[in-house]
Order: structure tokens, then sequence, then C-alpha cells
């Protein structure tokens, strides 16, 4: 049984509920279900609130957990980044009405790293991925709300050495989809969106220079995963995930590009035992578990 739609009663401090109305006839579930809205999972944010935000995952200690704030006081995304590996593991951010607004263009203005200034040994020089594409995981075109949220989508820390026409078409494609969603937020409506590549599965490494000038390996991950959790200003909740091989799949006609993002589809448990992420963490656990396990695919426009 599909439950497509959940109504969260946001003013319950102490329980979860959910309400749906359906029928037999389209798989949904008829009846109202209260829980409490115990965490098991969630993020300690005792020395961070950022930490907190539905938008995060589950921290590693192994990895450095950075934060991007306009001036403005808003969190533009968050990444945590592997010294090791010198990708990041996630970034994460958010949609809403404020976040969706194209108010400037793309700024072209490549930059290192600010967190890593006293720590130059991980920070990577403005420079090209030899063979590959700079590829943004935040993308430029889902940050135009502000001149310097576009500039933060530029540092080298949001970039992952990506196959050229993997980047620009069939990665594309599923970037475009979620962006779509995040644009079409109305008013109250919140899109959260966890991207990244495998660390612990790579396609190889690539040769980096690092702001001392030194050459350091950096990782190109065999494949690359978003996780999508929507949330209206009614209430409702979603989720669903992607994920895709890192390779040119030599077919970008509307048809294949139709099956590739289809096929790339799977539910959030499903994106969470292939990359070992526990996302969403600080959901309360009612919405969590059940969104998690499913997806229905009429429910996301465009895939």
């Amino acid at each position: 049984m599909k439950i497509q739609s959940y109504l969260l009663s946001l003013s319950l401090l102490s329980s979860c509920l959910f309400i749906t109305s359906c029928d037999d006839d389209d798989n949904d579930f008829n009846g109202k279900i209260e829980i409490t809205d115990e965490n098991r999972n969630a993020n300690d944010a005792s020395t961070d609130a950022s930490l907190a935000r539905w938008e995060m995952p589950a921290t590693d200690t192994s990895c450095d957990y950075i934060t991007h704030y306009t001036s403005d006081g808003l969190l533009n995304y968050a990444m945590e980044y592997s010294k090791e590996k010198m990708h990041s593991r996630w970034v994460a951010y958010r949609y809403d009405s404020k976040l969706k607004a194209q108010v400037t263009s793309r700024s072209d203005e490549w930059g290192v790293e600010p967190f890593y200034n006293n720590n130059k040994t991980y920070q990577i020089a403005t420079g090209f991925f030899g063979g590959y594409n700079r590829g943004h995981l935040v993308g430029s075109a889902e940050r135009l709300y502000s001149h310097e949220a576009n500039v933060q989508t530029f540092y080298m820390s949001n970039m992952s050495p990506m196959n050229g026409n993997f980047n620009s078409i069939y990665w594309g494609e599923i970037e475009t989809l979620v962006r779509n969603w995040g644009r079409n937020c109305g008013a109250g409506d919140t899109l959260y969106v966890v991207k990244g590549g495998t660390l612990d599965s790579l396609l190889t490494t690539t040769t980096v220079k690092n702001t001392l000038g030194e050459t350091v390996q950096m990782a190109v991950p065999k494949y690359y995963y978003i996780a999508v959790l929507s949330l209206s200003s009614e209430g409702k909740a979603k989720a669903i995930g992607f994920w895709i091989e890192h390779k040119d799949f030599k077919d970008s006609s509307l048809s294949n590009l139709k099956k590739i993002r289809q096929a790339a589809a799977c539910t959030i448990d499903e994106l969470e035992e292939r990359t070992g992420i526990d996302f969403f963490c600080n959901v309360p656990d009612c919405i969590e578990n059940i969104v998690e396990a499913r997806y229905t695919r009429s429910s996301w426009p465009g895939l």
C-alpha cells in the first residue's frame, strides 16, 4: 500500500500527526495516525544550531563541517568535507520562497574555500581538474537570489571532477528536474536537497594543486546522488532519491534521458543503503520512517 501524501500538524510540539484522505483506487491510505515525535537519530546541534536543520544528514566526525552564510544571515549551503579525499562528502541546502528567487546571474567568480584559509594544505587552487569538468554540486543556477550567494557556489570545495557529457547532459538532466521543483516552491513550501558523489566508491583520482602549490590527489566519484525532501505549506511531506553512475551514457535523446532519470530514481532508504549516509536525520522519526520508504512517480512533476 503506497501512502502518497502526509499532512503534518506543525503546531503540535509533543506529537506528530499525519492525516491522509484517499480510497482504494489510488492505493492511498485512508485514516489518521498519531505518533510521538521522538527522533532517535538527530544530529547533536549543541555546538552549531545549523546541524539541526532538516536538510542536514547525519554528520561524520572524520570530515569537516563547513557552512556558508550570506551577509543577510541566510544559510546558503553547508557541506561535509573530507580532507583525505579532497572532496566534499555531501552538500546540503534548501529552497523556499526567498531562496528560490532569481535576481542575479552566473558570476563565474571562481574562488578557494575560506574555511581553509589557515590550513592551505586542504585548500584547492582555482585551476582545472585535468580532463574533468569542475562540476558544481550546489549549482550556480540554484543560487541566484543574490550575487554573494552565487559567488559562494564557485568555491572549489563545491566542485567535483566530472566527465564533461555526464556533467552537462545526464547529471544536468536530474539537477534541472530538482531545480525546477525548488523554483516552483509556493509560499510556505520548502524543498530540502542533499547532493554528493561516492567517496567510498571511486572511479579514479585526479591531480590538482592546493594553494601552497603542492600536488594533491582529488577523489573522482564513481556514482553521484541527490536526496530530496519536500514539505508543503499545508504540511504534505514526500521524499525521493536519485543514484546515477558517473559515465557518458552516449545517448542524449529525449526518450533516453527520460529512461535515465526514471532509472536513477529510488527511495531515500535505498539511497542510504548505497551511500552509507543517514539523510534527513533531523526530521521526526514518524515522518522520516514513512517518507523515506517509498516514492510515487506521479507526485514528482517531470519525472
